[in-house]
């Protein structure tokens, strides 16, 4: 390794330039580097629910959708209704939306109020017909079809539902809605939200951050390190590295076309603060080594060996997420383990080239660790180990425990701050307008059995299961579920045949429909082509089929998907259980339900296969049982740690807050190996000054990195994106401990042997 370091340093030009021609043609695949922002990143892959979620929209011609809520006091005037109209065609041309239902589209049957058979010839439009728009008003928010659906209870607002066509990501769609929103300042209020919508929200929210974060953090790493090295030209080697291994990762992900999804969206971040790492280490053992006349040839190759086996059990850490089967996590865990290959080719090459070109400044670094080792080590060494270590090993099982006790349950409208449109249109929503995320129940007759009643006034050969569900008996029941789960606080609105059903028996002065009226229901009334269109979304064309869409209301507080989604499959099964109806539950509810699930499981999985994975290799490392023991001690108890804060402070294991433990795992075994490999070296030397040489040398590149990483993080509290900001502050608690363990552990065990 000397040889081959000392030949990098000599033929530095030659080196520059071969890593400066992979940058130029990598970046020819620069523009390729995309964010997925399709609603898949949110489900499980091999999810068998997703199988059935797909065919349920193909059975009733669902799709995705938005929804626009509308706020005016005179939205219900003339001038009102042609600015809706408009507002709506200018919608329609957006690429991407496949049409738009609002409260022009909606039949009216009571403009005059008829006769039940009459009113089948009865459907007036606003805008089409002369109608008296209070009374219209009126109809509307007392529909059993249309309120909270199309309009909410005080008739303050109304909605208008945009149907999309099926994209692979409805970014430029929302923003062209939005931009059309902005154009039109007829009405006092408009809120858009849809489950379309969090996914691409939820990026361009990441974008925004790493835009406007990013530089921030960039000149605070700089800063920080040229204060702590004394030297600009050693932050500027550290940061140079850093920013030329992201960027080559960056246009490896562009040549292959492999997007950053919502989960790996920290790639960046994680993969930053990993180069950083690498880099202190290494610089500090040049600074020492050049203080001591040790060529740099020489350091590079003594620092080789911990940074490589550091880099190798982080690798692991991260391959470890393929054990999921959450597709985003497997790609986030393939992306760091190349993004740390990278890390080590290139900092092993970039940096040796660097001070070969100019060698490091011969000033003296700032000793944090002289500050460190005097004022907050030596006193404490003897609490250390008679109080800390015993309490750490006696609250092994309390933080399993707290572990164990995980939320995993988390409401998307708790991503975004109060102050913004995504919240405020979903909040909005959720309270006037019936919800935003479907959860459907679907009803559905054996393939295998017929019905035949000769006594039915309507049975003849051929049609035994055309008319099943609008018999009154069949009907009441579909009443009595969709009744039953609409009362569940967690529901907004409850949506299916019924609904067009109980207008109708609203129009019939209230009375209940028996099979004669519930046929004319299904023949007459609801056979203009808008009812048609509306219909074929909840029943499918053989009337084999019935959806219940349940909207569920995000901001309840007490909100529990996997027990409602629970609760609501033993009602049914309760429910229908003298019946011969079978039934499914489905919708990006019970998606994104699973998925949630499925971390906590995925999660313990991994970890366990890391720290066996990474034990074994600790036991190459240092062919010593005890001491591959001691450093793998140090990440079991840094994960415990944070796993207990996110228990104890109800943060939930989602999406997002699932690379933190990669994140603990990662640095606490960097610090600790390097920590460990350092004190092995100095306990050959000298074991009296061995704990105190290796908080000089190695312990400075692990405060100095903590530290700068910490203080960077922090600036992630001020993003007004909640999971930026619960990253930034777990994360930087994640580094501190991991540093803290390393330094006060590892020594305190290690040199009492």
């Amino acid at each position: 390794m000397v040889k081959f370091f000392q030949s990098i340093i000599k033929n530095n030009k030659l080196t520059l330039l071969v890593l400066s021609s992979f940058i130029a043609v990598g970046s020819l695949s620069l523009d390729k580097f995309r964010f997925d922002a399709s609603s898949d990143t949110l489900v499980l892959d091999s999810d068998p629910s997703y199988e059935l979620y797909e065919e349920i929209n193909d059975r009733f011609s669902s799709a995705e959708f938005l929804v626009i809520a509308l706020e005016d006091d005179s939205i219900f005037s003339e001038k009102g209704l042609k600015q809706l109209q408009l507002l709506e065609n200018e919608l329609e041309k957006i690429e991407g939306v496949s049409n738009v239902i609002s409260i022009l589209d909606a039949p009216l049957f009571e403009q005059p109020k008829l006769s039940l058979v009459k009113s089948a010839t009865n459907d007036k439009y606003l805008l089409q017909d002369n109608l008296d728009l209070q009374n219209v008003k009126k109809e509307l928010i007392e529909s059993p079809l249309f309120n909270q659906l199309i309009i909410n209870s005080s008739g303050s607002a109304i909605a208008m539902q945009l149907n999309l066509f099926d994209l692979d990501d409805y970014s430029d769609t929302v923003i062209d809605i939005r931009n059309t929103l902005e154009k039109n300042t007829f009405f006092s209020h408009s809120y858009l939200a849809g489950p379309a919508m969090i996914v691409s929200d939820t990026i361009s929210f990441i974008k925004k951050d790493v835009q406007n974060f990013g530089l921030i953090t960039f000149l605070i790493f700089f800063i920080f390190l040229s204060i702590f090295f004394k030297d600009f030209w050693s932050a500027t080697i550290i940061m140079t590295n850093a920013t030329f291994v992201i960027f080559l990762t960056i246009c490896f992900l562009g040549y292959y076309d492999w997007p950053i999804s919502i989960v790996s969206s920290n790639f960046l971040t994680l993969l930053f603060i990993s180069s950083i790492a690498v880099s202190v280490h290494m610089l500090v053992k040049l600074h020492e080594g050049q203080k001591e006349s040790i060529p740099y040839e020489h350091s590079l190759a003594k620092i080789f060996i911990p940074c490589f086996y550091a880099a190798i059990t982080t690798m692991v850490g991260f391959l470890s997420l393929l054990l999921s089967n959450i597709q985003p996590v497997i790609d986030f865990g393939k992306m760091m383990a190349l993004g740390v290959v990278i890390n080590l080719l290139i900092s092993f090459l970039l940096i040796p080239a660097l001070i070969g070109v100019k060698r490091l400044n011969e000033s003296s670094q700032l000793s944090i660790a002289d500050i460190y080792y005097r004022y907050l080590y030596v006193g404490f060494v003897k609490i250390f180990r008679k109080i800390v270590l015993p309490l750490a090993l006696i609250s092994i099982p309390f933080f399993i425990y707290q572990a164990s006790n995980l939320k995993v349950e988390n409401k998307f409208i708790d991503y975004f701050d109060e102050s913004t449109e995504i919240h405020r249109g979903m909040y909005f929503i959720d309270q006037e307008l019936g919800g935003t995320t479907p959860l459907d129940i679907i009803l559905s007759l054996p393939e295998e059995e017929t019905f035949i009643d000769e006594d039915d006034l309507f049975f003849s050969e051929g049609s035994e299961t055309s008319e099943y569900w609008w018999r009154q008996k069949n009907m009441k029941i579909l009443k009595d579920v969709q009744s039953d789960l609409d009362n569940l606080p967690e529901i907004g609105k409850a949506l299916s045949i019924v609904n067009g059903v109980l207008l109708a028996e609203k129009i019939n002065d209230f009375n209940e429909m028996g099979d004669l009226e519930l046929a004319f229901v299904k023949n007459s009334l609801l056979t203009n082509d808008k009812a048609k269109d509306l219909l074929s979304s909840y029943i499918t064309e053989d009337n084999k089929e019935v959806r219940i869409t349940l909207r569920i209301i995000d901001t309840y507080d007490q909100l529990n998907r996997n027990k409602l989604i629970n609760f609501i499959d033993n009602y049914l099964t309760n429910k229908l259980n003298n019946t011969n109806i079978d039934y499914q539950i489905s919708g990006l509810g019970v998606l994104y339900n699973n998925l949630l699930q499925s971390l906590f499981s995925s999660q313990i999985k991994t970890l366990s296969f890391v720290f066996i994975a990474i034990f074994l290799m600790l036991l190459v490392l240092f062919r010593s049982f005890f001491t591959a023991l001691v450093v793998i001690f140090i990440p079991c108890i840094a994960v415990g740690m944070i796993f207990t804060t996110m228990s104890m402070f109800s943060i939930p294991l989602d999406i997002m807050t699932i690379t933190i433990a990669s994140i603990s795992v990662g640095m606490s075994v960097d610090y600790a190996i390097h920590i460990a490999w350092r004190l092995k070296e100095e306990q050959k030397k000298s074991s009296e000054s061995a704990e105190k040489n290796t908080i000089y040398s190695s312990g400075q590149a692990v405060l100095i990195t903590a530290l700068t990483i910490v203080i960077g993080f922090l600036v992630f509290s001020f993003s007004n994106f909640n999971p930026t900001i619960l990253f930034g502050l777990l994360s930087a608690l994640s580094i501190y401990l991991s540093a803290e363990l390393s330094l006060r552990l590892i020594p305190s065990i290690l040199n009492t042997k």
